[in-house]
């Protein structure tokens, strides 16, 4: 008989690879999401028989996103971790930071590309810029309304 959870977990696995999100994060997430009691860095190992630096370096990093949290077990000295349910609160957030981080990367890149355009070239590069600035004013304006009411459509 199959362990539904490890059958999750490597669903977990391919969906957060096409989402360009590292599999083994994707993989330890699924594989919490539907354990029902806290579970040890070493049953994470075992279950899903990956090395334990990484499954502490992703854990660390679902930590960082929210996704996970440590959480204390008596009469162990083990780390204990459980996922944060809130599965769209968690991609939400996830794509509030992937797109403050696109819209920084863009402000340096257009500053930049303005101080070497040419006089000759200046007219029809700043139209181009010009638009795309526009595009990224309004992934700003998007960013803004997920921060300030994108809860409310959780």
């Amino acid at each position: 008989m199959k362990d539904v959870r490890i059958e999750f977990a490597n669903f977990c696995a391919m969906l957060a690879s096409r989402l360009s999100i590292n599999s083994t994060c994707g993989q330890i997430y699924g594989y919490l999401f539907l354990s029902k009691e806290p579970v040890s860095l070493d049953e994470i190992v075992s279950a899903l028989n990956i090395s334990k630096g990484s499954v502490s370096t992703n854990i660390r990093v679902l930590e960082g996103w929210g996704a996970v949290r440590k959480v204390w077990v008596s009469n162990s000295r083990k780390d204990f971790y459980e996922a944060n349910p809130d599965v769209m609160g968690v991609a939400l957030e996830r794509i509030k930071e992937g797109l403050r981080k696109r819209i920084s990367e863009a402000e340096v890149w257009f500053s930049e590309i303005e101080k070497g355009i040419s006089k000759k070239e200046n007219e029809f590069f700043k139209k181009k810029i010009a638009y795309l600035k526009e595009i990224k004013s309004r992934i700003v304006l998007l960013l803004e309304f997920l921060e300030n009411k994108g809860n409310n459509l959780l």
